[in-house]
């Protein structure tokens, strides 16, 4: 039978499909190993509810409005700032969980050790209930990261002993010691330099072991950074909630509340330094105009009262006036060209935006220049802000950056222009102040010299009046500035959830662990396992008919049909012989191939067996020993190997010299004869055929017992002659590879009407065939 290309790719697919029966038998084969790992795992989940400490969870959620303004300065900046402070709830969240601001917390708490208690296999935290004060010194080292396992003794002494790595100026050293000691006495060695003093009900310590350990600021950041959750609680909301799981639940309550109040301050912090900034600029100026103004007050009061001069004249008087307005105008302009070229100068360095003032606090009312700075102001506190918790190549930082450069550059642009704007007025000013001058120039010289004196010091006290403004301004600003974050739950002792698993869960999960540990092994193994253990690893890897399955004989005869016809494996044979009226569907069929892949499968023993069960039901049989390499048929039935088929197909002889009767009714046998130097030449000559013409028309069942085909080529050649070919597969020995070679020369037509036997099932488990098993295995036929 030829096997057409579509069923085996129909095979291939149901490789891949999952057979739940053979999977079942698999694991059921190995039963003890299951229930014995299950009750090993639910053991030591038992076990680890019964030693692990109970776990906390606390949380803490707060409400960050998104895309408003975070912070409120009133209504007196309001049009200055258009989008001061936009947020999103993700830059937030980044925010919270950055090392940057949880550094800053674990530095403010200030949690330098760290003590615990031994409470039978586990250690207890002891945060706020520590039994000693640590005193440092301000110039001791004391190795951070190892722990210090403390016995207190009698009479205020105590036991202190160390064993392990430690950081040392950031370098890791072996430290090993033990020594006892005095409360309230130093401690010293090159590793420790601290005093234990006693706090209340010391003395009810004795031999109670503790522990403790002097903690690295930068680890304490690290171990918090993966302990704690930062998630928003809606995607559709506003609120943010952090939550932390421990066994010390008043430690983390303490860290959220910090974390809350240092994100407050950093988030005021940021979005106020441009108002902080604005305050040192006037500052700043108002310091060297007070000095001004108070020579030009003394200046001006010194000359009326030298001069007794009261009053100006019109004409002084409308000179004054438009003097200082021009005056006033130009000082304006100067201030205000000197801000252009600060700020100009700060973009070219590219250096922050946020350390320069606002242009409304010099009195630049251009619309266009306040926007740029504020929005460029604005990207750069959001880039900080980002800069907490991204790196560099981060897309959101990027694109940042990339809009930094766009509004620096459209800033930049508007400067230039100011700049130039403000020259030409400064020019013009010039040349009216000119003009006006040559009007003073006609008064009086006290006169003149009052008109000097007095402009001088009107324009410095109006300088002075209008930065004191502003600085009001400012400072009522950033007293009413409120960040628009609202805290809606602090971590508290009424939030604490209980995490720790229950004892029944654990065991429950521990037997789970305990019964998918051996199935994962098992199904692993079987994976990794090649050879043919089960009869669906037949059936699925080809659409070949199992003619028949051998069972595994407890006998040592070769030949079991003869010397045992009631046992199990007689009547595997005399199932194949029945089976063989299937195979043979046209009349004239009569020649079978026995074939293996590899040596050691049994070859040689079905031949034999299968002659025999065919000769017992009076059918005149051949067996032909067609393995010219290394034969064995001879040996079986006890026979002459001097003349055989080599003899034969030589020339040499003839067929009654190498057909030999054996001892069994109605069964013949040519032998393989002396090994040749080529088999498979042999076989491919016409002499071959000339003995299948006889043969065929002598007896009933002519049986080729052939080499291995996937060694050598002998029994593609005798295949020719062959009416039925059966592959015999061996249960425990055969690989499951060998399938894929006997469908690819049985689908090329190679190899026609193949069929298999499966050789040597064992009936003692859940192996191969349960059916057989049970078929079998009640006793109807006994082995003798």
């Amino acid at each position: 039978m030829k096997i057409d290309i579509n069923d085996l790719l129909q095979v291939q697919d149901e490789e891949k499909v999952i057979n739940y029966k053979r999977l079942f038998f698999l694991l059921l084969q190995n039963w003890y190993w299951l229930v014995g790992l299950t009750f090993l795992g639910a053991a030591g989940g038992y076990l680890f509810g019964q030693f692990t400490p109970q776990t906390y969870k606390i949380d803490s959620s707060i409400i960050v409005p998104e895309d408003k303004n975070a912070l409120n300065l009133g209504s007196l900046f309001e049009n200055d700032m258009p989008g001061l402070g936009k947020v999103t709830i993700n830059n937030e969240i980044e925010l919270l969980k950055s090392y940057t601001l949880n550094h800053r917390v674990v530095d403010n708490l200030n949690w330098r050790t760290a003590w615990y208690e031994d409470d039978f296999l586990i250690w207890k935290g002891l945060y706020s209930k520590e039994p000693f004060l640590v005193q440092e010194t301000d110039t001791g080292v004391n190795a951070e990261g190892v722990y210090l396992r403390l016995t207190p003794k009698e009479n205020n002494q105590y036991r202190i002993e160390a064993d392990g790595t430690g950081l040392v100026n950031n370098e890791e050293v072996d430290i090993s010691f033990s020594e006892t000691l005095t409360l309230g006495e130093p401690f010293q060695n090159e590793f420790f330099n601290f005093t234990l003093h006693p706090k209340e009900g010391a003395e009810k310590l004795e031999d109670r072991e503790f522990r403790f350990v002097f903690q690295n600021i930068n680890k304490q950041t690290f171990n918090y950074l993966k302990q704690i959750q930062v998630v928003q609680t809606d995607k559709q909301g506003e609120v943010i909630r952090l939550s932390l799981e421990g066994a010390e639940p008043l430690r983390n309550i303490h860290y959220l509340n910090e974390l809350i109040r240092v994100y407050l301050d950093l988030k005021l912090e940021l979005q106020t330094q441009t108002q902080k900034r604005s305050l040192e600029f006037i500052d700043k100026q108002l310091s060297g105009i007070s000095d001004s103004l108070n020579v030009a007050g003394t200046t001006f009061t010194e000359f009326r009262s030298r001069n007794q001069i009261i009053d100006l004249s019109a004409q002084g008087t409308l000179v004054m006036e438009q003097l200082s307005e021009i005056e006033r105008q130009k000082s304006q302009q100067q201030i205000q060209l000197e801000y252009f070229r600060n700020l100009l100068t700060y973009l070219e360095k590219d250096e922050n935006i946020n350390q320069i003032s606002t242009p409304s606090v010099v009195g630049i009312q251009d619309p266009s220049l306040n926007a740029l700075v504020l929005r460029l102001g604005e990207l750069y506190s959001r880039r900080e802000v980002l800069s907490f918790s991204a790196y560099e190549n981060n897309p959101t930082l990027v694109l940042l950056n990339k809009e930094i450069a766009q509004v620096n550059e459209q800033l930049r642009e508007n400067l230039l222009n100011l700049i130039d704007n403000a020259q030409i007025s400064i020019r013009s000013l010039d040349a009216r102040q000119t003009r006006i001058n040559s009007d003073l120039n006609n008064l009086p010289g006290q006169e003149q010299q009052m008109i000097n004196i007095q402009r001088k010091y009107q324009l410095t006290s109006e300088i002075y009046t209008f930065l004191l403004q502003k600085r009001a301004e400012i400072e009522i600003a950033l007293a009413a500035a409120v960040v628009d974050i609202q805290i809606i739950d602090p971590a508290r002792m009424e939030r604490i959830v209980p995490t720790g698993r229950g004892n029944l869960i654990l065991l429950i999960f521990g037997a789970f662990l305990g019964l998918a540990l051996p199935v994962i092994v098992i199904l692993l193994a079987d994976q990794l396992n090649s050879k043919i253990h089960l009869q669906e690893d037949v059936e699925r890897l080809t659409k070949l008919t199992i003619i028949g399955n051998v069972l595994h004989s407890r006998n040592k005869s070769e030949l079991v049909v003869i010397d045992h016809p009631t046992a199990p494996i007689s009547e595997s044979y005399r199932t194949i012989r029945t089976n063989l009226q299937y195979k043979f569907s046209e009349p004239g069929q009569k020649v079978i191939g026995i074939h293996s892949i590899s040596p050691g499968e049994g070859k040689t023993f079905n031949s034999t067996n299968l002659a025999s069960i065919l000769a017992m039901n009076e059918k005149k049989t051949l067996l032909i020993g067609a393995d010219m390499r290394k034969p064995r048929l001879h040996q079986l039935f006890n026979l002459n190997n001097n003349n055989g088929l080599s003899n034969y197909l030589v020339g040499q002889s003839n067929t009654n010299d190498i057909t030999q009767p054996s001892l069994i009714d109605n069964l013949w046998v040519i032998p393989s004869g002396p090994i040749p130097p080529n088999p498979a030449e042999l076989l491919e000559r016409p002499r071959m055929q000339e003995l299948m013409d006889w043969a065929k028309k002598e007896f009933d069942y002519i049986i080729f017992d052939n080499a291995p085909v996937s060694m050598v080529t002998d029994g593609l050649i005798t295949c020719r002659y062959t009416d039925l070919n059966l592959f015999i597969l061996r249960y425990g020995v055969s690989n499951k590879d060998q399938l894929k070679f006997i469908n690819e020369i049985t689908g090329k037509g190679v190899m026609p009407n193949a069929a298999l036997v499966i050789n040597d099932i064992k009936l003692d488990g859940y192996g191969y065939s349960y059916s057989y098993k049970y078929a079998y295995g009640k006793g109807y036929y006994a082995e003798k």
